[in-house]
């Protein structure tokens, strides 16, 4: 297969459109074109278009793809011709290729699953699984938006984690930033007027000329240790095993440790509450969630479950004997099992962990910035006083003279 890079004239506009699309043969760019209403005028072929591959889809995006399709079928616009529609509003390059190349394949006769799966970088596991169980049931349309909704929760639960870990990362680097600037570019300036003056230094005013040279002397290798140890760090979370306990690591760091498995746990609900309410039974979503989940450590977690639900234990047991789910967790799970309303207890505690991650964020600041104060005060106190210090003797001897 390769892209066909085309322009062709929409009679209806008056104008000419050019674009690009995954096709066989220039038969099958001639029916895409016809199906449209369009005249072929040119084309030329490309076997890789690199901008498209590497363009970005996001979650919302993908979202707007599943609710929109979901829309045209229940609507009762033909299948192909929906797909055709969305591809003509789609603005995303990458994913306007890949719904050509899933429009040719369902006219070659593969399902709308199995078209798919040959693009299963762009739609997950938890699309292809509902999309399938759509495609068995009749329900297309349901699971569709069932997808989207589910897009667009987890994004906003991604969002609010980024938004709640980067908050302590942008205070340690301005606090950073402001002290490696006093460092390098103020105090220099201050020593060397005190050298010519000739003014008897105290001990904490020597003890920061001390660190201002350290600085400056060791400034390159403290540079090169810093990097290595972001690269190490990268290459370090690469590896599975060594992520594993990195992950576990951050479950013993004050307020980190809250934002992560706030953030875990409202992903684990939510994608287990949505599999389970569409009819997926439990071992499968098990599967379709461990392959959607980011998390090592979580992984681990989820394959321990599996284990123990094939050996014959029932879903809360098996919960339990994990030992990462607390007691409310647990307790919930079973009532959920033994009232035969697992999905809502899901769903709660989805939702539970959702709004406690949004209060984590909105408290986050408040929880900070009195630390920041205090140790910002601090730290500049000192400064303050060695720099002041020598200036007070001065002016001293000035007027004693």
């Amino acid at each position: 297969m390769s892209i066909f890079v085309y322009e062709a004239f929409d009679p209806k506009k008056g104008k000419i459109v050019k674009e690009n699309a995954y096709f066989r043969d220039v038969r099958e760019l001639f029916y895409f074109l016809h199906r449209q209403g369009l005249i072929l005028i040119r084309y030329k072929t490309k076997r890789f278009f690199i901008l498209a591959n590497f363009t970005k889809i996001s979650r919302p995006e993908l979202a707007e793809f599943c609710r929109n399709l979901a829309f045209l079928l229940k609507a009762g616009v033909p299948f192909q011709q929906a797909l055709v529609d969305i591809y003509k509003t789609t603005k995303n390059k990458r994913l306007r290729l890949a719904i050509t190349d899933i429009i040719q394949r369902i006219n070659d006769g593969d399902t709308f699953s199995q078209a798919l799966k040959t693009h299963s970088n762009i739609f997950g596991p938890i699309i292809q699984a509902l999309v399938s169980l759509g495609e068995e049931t009749g329900r297309l349309d349901r699971t569709l938006e069932d997808a989207a909704s589910h897009l667009l929760r987890i994004h906003e639960i991604i969002q609010n984690t980024k938004r709640a870990l980067m908050y302590p990362f942008f205070v340690l680097f301005s606090m950073t930033g402001a002290f490696l600037f006093w460092i390098i570019y103020v105090l220099p300036k201050v020593v060397s007027l005190f050298k010519e003056l000739n003014v008897s230094l105290p001990l904490s005013t020597k003890m920061l000329i001390y660190l201002m040279h350290f600085f400056h002397s060791y400034s390159y290798l403290l540079l090169t240790v810093v990097i290595f140890l972001v690269i190490a760090f990268l290459v370090f979370i690469k590896i599975p095993f060594l992520r594993y306990y990195v992950e576990k690591l951050s479950f013993k760091i004050p307020i980190i440790k809250d934002i992560i498995r706030n953030s875990l746990m409202a992903f684990f609900f939510e994608y287990l509450s949505l599999l389970l309410q569409s009819g997926i039974d439990l071992v499968r979503s098990i599967d379709v969630l461990y392959i959607s989940i980011s998390s090592v450590f979580l992984k681990d977690v989820i394959m321990r479950i599996k284990k123990y639900l094939l050996d014959g234990f029932s879903f809360s047991s098996s919960i339990e004997m994990v030992g990462f789910f607390n007691i409310l967790e647990q307790r919930m799970i079973y009532v959920g099992e033994e009232s035969g309303r697992l999905v809502e207890q899901l769903s709660y505690l989805a939702d539970y962990y959702y709004k406690n991650l949004e209060n984590i964020v909105e408290s986050l600041s408040k929880i900070i910035e009195p630390a920041l104060i205090v140790f910002a005060g601090f730290f500049f106190l000192l400064i303050a006083l060695a720099l002041l210090g020598p200036i007070y003797d001065l002016m001293s001897n000035i007027g004693g003279m």
